[in-house]
């Protein structure tokens, strides 16, 4: 049986993503949706310094949100057609990034936009 999935440190975790954006954005360019990767990174970092008992919720929803905004943008640049070549503006990804990142996980786990939104701190957004 596979090991559950289980990120150990902040560190690997934001890793992850810091070198993921190199590893594609040192190919194709793309340099504002690097900065922005490499901005929630920071954030998601200090978001989770800052969490608190009485903030905890709030700082939750934050890091969803900057997570949100990262696989979408890091999805986006999948989409490269058999020329190699992304379908969208730079500016066009941020604005969906920022746009989706409210419905994202709900979207990823099948629910219609339409349906009420499970009780749940993975859906948790700001």
């Amino acid at each position: 049986m596979e090991e559950p999935f289980k990120i150990h440190t902040l560190q690997e975790y934001l890793n992850f993503y810091i070198e993921e954006s190199e590893r594609i954005f040192s190919k194709y360019g793309y340099l504002k949706l690097k900065e922005k990767i490499q901005k929630n990174c920071l954030e998601v970092r200090r978001a989770i310094q800052e969490v608190n008992q009485e903030n905890f919720f709030e700082q939750f929803a934050r890091i969803n949100t900057l997570e949100a905004e990262i696989l979408i943008i890091l999805e986006c640049i999948e989409l490269r057609g058999s020329d190699d070549v992304v379908p969208f503006t730079e500016a066009e990804i941020l604005q969906v990034a920022n746009e989706d990142s409210k419905t994202y996980f709900k979207e990823r786990c099948g629910l219609t936009l339409t349906a009420p939104t499970p009780h749940s701190l993975h859906f948790s957004v700001d």
